[in-house]
């Protein structure tokens, strides 16, 4: 009877499994590209201060690889651009003047994300990817500030994002979190 049990049971457990998205959230390609344009902010390190917080705008080129169903590891580079008060400010004598200071940065960030639709196995997942994960990385910054000269930069914080596939080659994608982008628009291949 017990036999009969478990073969009743392992038959209505292979009937009742749903098959896996054919597409999912990287199209059944080893791995996507992205281009996109948004805003950043990273911690800035250099002689002279123990840290900046710096916001600035970014053009970034971004990786992932599906390493599981529904998990993906990627990086993220590009170049930001900072423009901002240098603290203190610049003394002259008797003076003192705010400074200014300018940079450009080259991030380099590993991501990991967990895509939430392809992980519940919903239905609309062949088209549109819902996600969130992690990133960390820096890089040199080209400083202009009192002081200039080359230093680095941090960067860490969560992302969550959406990308809406509109075909199987090309898609839209925004993100947004803290690290690597606070906000972050494009296309991706």
């Amino acid at each position: 009877m017990k036999k009969i049990q478990a073969i009743f049971i392992a038959l209505l457990m292979l009937t009742l499994t749903k098959p896996a998205n054919c597409q999912g959230w990287n199209q059944d390609k080893s791995g996507i590209y992205s281009i996109g344009v948004g805003g950043t902010q990273v911690l800035a390190i250099g002689p002279g201060y123990s840290y900046i917080s710096s916001g600035g705008f970014s053009l970034n080129v971004s990786g992932e690889y599906r390493i599981h169903r529904f998990i993906g590891l990627g990086f993220e580079t590009g170049i930001d651009a900072f423009v901002g008060p240098y603290p203190p400010y610049f003394v002259y004598g008797d003076y003192r003047y705010p400074a200014v200071y300018s940079a450009i940065g080259i991030p380099i960030a590993m991501k990991v994300n967990i895509h939430i639709l392809e992980a519940a196995d919903v239905p609309i997942a062949d088209r549109l990817d819902v996600y969130a994960g992690l990133n960390a990385g820096g890089g040199p910054a080209f400083y202009t500030g009192p002081g200039g000269g080359v230093y680095g930069f941090l960067l860490a914080g969560p992302q969550i994002g959406i990308r809406y596939w509109l075909n199987r080659n090309i898609g839209v994608f925004g993100e947004f979190g803290w690290g690597a982008t606070f906000a972050n628009v494009g296309l991706t291949f």
